[in-house]
């Protein structure tokens, strides 16, 4: 299976004397069919990348790096862990998953682990980026943080699709092999899809297109579910069997003024109103948002809104409405039962930001490193990330990071991130490890299980990440658990394997074979020898609810003072003048994929492969920009200089920008592309972020654009001088009292 994105699309993979050849899609797959993106079938060439760290690295005292032996890097790892342990706590040491972990399950067990046995705060995620949101109304409303409803694809009439652009990305919390063919047969059925997005984006070009403000989700959604309740449109039984608190949603949006909701989207009332009527008339409807619903100032209350207004429609587990998916292994119960599910249980220690999951969100990283005191974050290992591009206000993380005492980095490349690191350990990639789709199989539209073999050995000195992860927890004297018995077990040289606790987990679970008790069930066993996967239904099933609600009375909550608080902030927030009038978003691109793609040579080929803000005719004529031209960016925080294409599919007072451009490292066509880093604009400081998730803002980022003289020379902007410095401040001593 491909691990690149949440379509996990089936692959086969022609291999001859230890290479891939070649990878296409899987006919047989049950929910791809046989479709892949251009990224899966030329990940191939990472196997053989010449700029691919294929042996432990280590820093040097000039900044290089040198191979060492694994035996060398790990017992000084260690070493210098427990001496920062004995002397700081286990609290002191920090961990990071990022986005590639979440289909590589080794590595996603192990951290977690590692988390809970160090009982460490400094747990960072991918997802507070843009995600975290979803965990914590989730919840919420369903007392468990991977209660996520998903839009039933495949049966709805009525999909309205909000900040998300599916054709491109493939879909996200939302598993769909041919997702451009599943939303043409919504409409060849008779449905209609509407995409609301500030960019006539690739699938808004398809379907019905909607533009709004960015960052004013919440107030369309408010309007829209106000609009439910004034006009008698709510599902009266659907509230009474499935809902709590209905009546401080009813107050909630009673707040909201809907000539003022019109204003700050920019969609006219009479459209509002329309689309509310249709919506909550159709046969089976459903509401679905992204990450450009989740990456705004407000993004918890954005997605409490949609499935509040899903549930008040009478749209929540319902065919063609909002459904729940059926993973392979359940793991909602196993993150109950293991204690690894919650919110707000503590806050973090330098910005009291609410933890999510046993997670930190990544916006405090920064300061958790600089600022000096009791837990203070002074060893990091960071897991498939690259968080001195993707993360909030990028450069400071980038200043940061050279300030541990130790930073250790499993990663294929010398990237932005861990050339910073004191030691670089090879990881295989998922074409040389076995896989599950640990976290995709939770979001499809078409319930399925599938574990796949590697296709070839590992090239070089790589080992699996959870291998590197284990030998460290071993040098350190923990097992990654949070169980106590697995510590005890630990202490008796008793250690379960990452594959033996799933395969555990899925014969145990509603799916397996328990054991033999049940033959027709599923096994690791079973699905090794079909790798194609095994379809477990042709559709999620409803009826549910009750198994997917963690409260006694099986009912979702709407009734949170946290939200209550939210929508105060977003009517008290005002927006002024200003000199930064126009609002930047992020947007993917096809050949790109965060920031790890832009080293592949048959990806970084023909036109368009530039770095380029998308800015609609109109603005750029007033600003005298021309096509192609080099303009600087300038937000509060930052500026960065890409060039600029004119289109008409932005709305006025928009531009987008990709991320994941702007490379430093090693890796030598990623870092010869050039552009810009989109998340130098953005900001750490919480007051400016999702103050119930922790995510930081990332859409809707007040700038300026303007064109950049003959050289286009970056320079510093008045508001912020210096900012564009790339000087890395000098790094701790190397061990403990040197």
């Amino acid at each position: 299976m491909c691990g690149i994105c949440e379509a996990s699309c089936g692959l086969v993979a022609t291999v001859s004397g230890g290479e891939v050849l070649r990878l296409r899609g899987d006919k047989e797959h049950p929910n791809s069919k046989g479709f892949s993106c251009p990224k899966g079938v030329a990940f191939n060439y990472f196997l053989q990348d010449p700029d691919r760290v294929l042996e432990p690295l280590q820093r040097q005292q000039d900044g290089s790096f040198r191979p060492v032996s694994w035996d060398k890097a790990l017992d000084d790892i260690g070493g210098r862990l427990r001496a920062l342990i004995a002397a700081y706590g286990t609290e002191s040491v920090g961990l990071y998953l990022g986005n590639p972990c979440a289909w590589n399950y080794g590595a996603f067990l192990m951290l977690m682990g590692m988390a809970a046995a160090l009982k460490t705060k400094h747990y960072y995620t991918a997802g507070s980026i843009d995600i975290n949101n979803y965990w914590a109304v989730s919840e919420l409303l369903y007392g468990n943080f991977l209660v996520n409803p998903i839009p039933d694809i495949h049966r709805t009439h009525f999909l309205v699709v909000l900040g998300a652009n599916p054709v491109v990305s493939h879909g996200s919390m939302l598993t769909v092999g041919r997702i451009k063919e599943s939303l043409q047969d919504v409409v060849a059925r008779g449905g209609r899809v509407v995409v609301i997005d500030p960019r006539r984006s690739e699938t808004a070009e398809l379907f019905e297109h909607v533009p709004i403000r960015p960052d004013s989700d919440a107030w369309l959604l408010a309007a829209m579910t106000r609009i439910v309740f004034e006009e008698g449109l709510v599902d009266q039984d659907a509230i009474a069997r499935q809902a709590r608190g209905v009546e401080a949603l009813r107050e909630l949006v009673a707040s909201i003024d809907l000539e003022r909701a019109s204003k700050e989207t920019g969609v006219p009332l009479a459209a509002i109103r329309q689309l509310t009527r249709e919506f909550a008339a159709s046969p089976a409807a459903a509401l679905y948002c992204r990450t450009g619903a989740s990456m705004g100032r407000f993004s918890s209350l954005t997605k409490y809104l949609v499935d509040a207004f899903n549930l008040v429609t009478g749209n929540l587990d319902r065919p063609g409405g909002s459904v729940f998916g059926d993973p392979m292994i359940d793991t909602e119960r196993v993150v109950r039962l293991l204690g690894l599910t919650g919110f707000g249980r503590w806050r973090t220690r330098v910005d009291g930001l609410p933890e999510i999951a046993g997670t930190s969100p990544l916006i405090s990283l920064a300061r958790e490193i600089e600022t000096p005191g009791r837990g203070q974050l002074r060893a990091m290992l960071v897991c498939s990330g690259n968080i001195a591009s993707s993360g909030p206000a990028s450069r400071s993380i980038s200043a940061a990071l050279p300030k541990l005492d130790l930073l250790v980095a499993l990663d294929l490349f010398v990237t932005e991130t861990s050339r910073h690191a004191d030691y670089i350990l090879p990881a295989t990639t998922w074409l040389e490890r076995d896989s599950w789709p640990v976290f995709t199989t939770g979001h499809s539209a078409i319930p399925y299980a599938q574990w796949t073999g590697a296709a070839v050995a590992p090239r070089g000195q790589a080992r699996d990440d959870a291998w590197i992860l284990e030998q460290i927890c071993r040098r350190i004297g923990i097992v990654a658990s949070p169980l106590r018995a697995a510590q005890w077990l630990g202490k008796l040289g008793v250690r379960v394997p990452p594959h033996l606790m799933a395969d555990i987990l899925l014969r145990l679970g509603r799916h397996g074979d328990w054991f033999g008790l049940r033959p027709r069930g599923l096994s690791r066993k079973k699905l090794l020898a079909r790798p194609s996967g095994v379809k477990l239904a042709d559709a999620p099933a409803t009826g549910v609810l009750c198994r997917h609600v963690y409260f006694g009375d099986k009912r979702v909550r709407l009734d949170h003072r946290q939200i209550a608080d939210e929508m105060r902030r977003l009517i008290g927030r005002r927006t002024v003048g200003s000199n930064f009038p126009l609002r930047i978003i992020g947007m993917r691109e096809l050949r790109s994929h965060n920031s790890w793609m832009h080293n592949v040579p048959k990806l970084m080929v023909g036109a368009g492969r530039v770095h380029a803000l998308r800015i609609h005719p109109k603005d750029a004529q007033a600003l005298g920009i021309g096509e192609g031209g080099q303009v600087r960016v300038v937000s509060r925080d930052g500026s960065i200089v890409v060039s600029a294409t004119l289109t008409d599919e932005m709305m006025r007072g928009t531009v987008a920008l990709p991320h994941g451009w702007g490379h430093e490292g090693t890796w030598r066509r990623a870092v010869a592309a050039g552009g810009g880093r989109y998340n130098e604009l953005t900001s750490n400081d919480p007051a400016q972020s999702d103050l119930m998730s922790g995510n930081a803002s990332f859409s809707g980022i007040p700038v300026r654009v303007e064109p950049v003289g003959g050289d286009g020379a970056a320079r510093a902007c008045g508001d912020h001088a210096g900012c564009l410095k790339r000087a890395t401040p000098p790094r701790r001593a190397a061990s403990i009292g040197t």
